[in-house]
């Protein structure tokens, strides 16, 4: 009767072993939190190591766009870089944080979440470390001080942060906001065979033109002086439509000319130049990483998008930098344009708010979906005044509204 127990026992042994194994894998993991934005400078080196040994990491968690982004604008934030350390000292896992502290309430955010935001937010996990790098990344938000929410937006689906997530057990709501648009990279033929009928013709017409034209795409090598190009071209593009106000700022010129020139080195960017009569017609800054391209600024001359189709010259630019570069995937970001629409398709994009004490959770999230209610709504004002079909009055109205400082009306 005695003998079945033998076999029980050593099976208990063994799982205590495992779990003790576990345990001291788990307590080589050390996570700290870093304050000081000088160690975040410090990181560089180890930061771009870790960057090109994380599976899904995408180039807005490389050192040079975050660093650069921080430099800016992140005089409002306080940082709060979780750093995961094997025993041996490497660099495993990060997760870039900021806090925001107003009305007595501390923030948690993505660092690159406001002001030019940036899209694919996330973690960086180094390869064979995901879990572990996730689970002590966990720990550590959960035993940092002076934060009662964190909302992280602009995850993709198949972003690192929801292993993660998947370690929280206290308040936690995921929204989705507005899609991004990704082209699948191949061939261009088989590209505008997928556009609606009425669309491809115009598109063939526009690369057709430019070759008659003359006009070509050339990789700009000043990419200081290309980026001042490309932001004063980017304005004149937007002149009389909706820009935000920081994109006509010095600081957002000095950003962007200082992300372009350390992407640009790293290989992780370029920009792109369309010359015609000795002339920068069209311009575009684009973003890439081992699967994804980003055209993340677009600028062009109001004769450029008058002769030209705008969106295919950029949108072939982009395509040709992705097969070169064996990507899968262009994304077009987020946003309703048209264009957006007749060429890519729609990926699902979120938004993660933690709650940290459940009290005040109770209070922050019926203040939260009174502000998104506020946000949709006038999202959907903004779009009827711009629409071809509003009478004028509504306009002219709106148009007032605006001079006298209406929040978000006509802008």
């Amino acid at each position: 009767m005695q003998r079945p127990v033998r076999p029980l026992l050593a099976a208990i042994q063994r799982l205590r072993a495992k779990r003790s194994q576990a345990g001291q894998i788990q307590s080589c993991l050390e996570a700290a939190v870093i304050k000081n934005p000088q160690a975040f400078a410090a990181l560089e080196e180890e930061w771009d190591d870790l960057y090109h040994n994380s599976p899904r990491a995408t180039p807005y968690q490389s050192w040079a766009w975050l660093y650069t982004w921080w430099e800016a604008y992140g005089e409002d934030y306080e940082l709060r870089l979780i750093t995961v350390r094997g025993e041996d000292g490497l660099l495993v896992g990060l997760i870039p944080l900021m806090l925001e502290r107003r009305w007595g309430l501390g923030k948690l955010l993505f660092i690159g979440t406001t002001g030019p935001a940036s899209p694919y937010l996330d973690m960086l996990a180094r390869r064979d470390w995901e879990a572990r790098a996730c689970e002590a990344g966990m720990r550590a938000l959960r035993q940092m001080d002076g934060w009662h929410v964190a909302e992280l937006r602009g995850i993709c689906p198949t972003a690192s942060i929801w292993g993660c997530l998947r370690g929280w057990h206290r308040p936690r709501i995921d929204l989705q906001a507005k899609p991004l648009w990704v082209i699948g990279v191949k061939p261009w033929d088989e590209l505008v065979k997928s556009l609606p009928k009425s669309q491809r013709t115009p598109a063939r017409r526009t690369l057709r033109r430019a070759e008659e034209d003359g006009a070509r795409w050339v990789s700009a090598e000043d990419v200081e002086r290309a980026a001042r190009r490309l932001i004063a071209l980017h304005q004149e593009m937007r002149r009389g439509r909706h820009i935000v106000r920081e994109r006509l700022s010095a600081r957002f010129e000095s950003y962007t000319v200082a992300a372009a020139r350390r992407m640009t080195e790293r290989g992780l960017g370029e920009i792109s130049e369309f010359w015609r009569d000795g002339d920068v017609i069209v311009s575009s800054f684009s973003i890439f990483g081992d699967d994804l391209t980003v055209p993340y600024m677009v600028g062009a001359t109001r004769e450029a998008m008058r002769r030209y189709q705008w969106s295919t010259l950029f949108i072939w630019n982009a395509l040709n930098i992705a097969q070169s570069r064996h990507c899968s995937h262009v994304s077009l970001l987020t946003g309703n344009e048209e264009y957006k629409q007749r060429w890519a398709k729609e990926v699902p994009y979120y938004q993660v708010i933690l709650g940290r004490s459940p009290v005040l959770w109770s209070l922050y999230v019926p203040v939260l979906r009174c502000h998104r209610a506020y946000r949709s709504l006038r999202s959907r004002v903004r779009r009827y005044v711009r629409s071809g079909t509003t009478p004028t009055w509504v306009k002219d109205a709106a148009k007032l509204l605006k001079r006298r400082g209406a929040p978000g009306i006509g802008e």
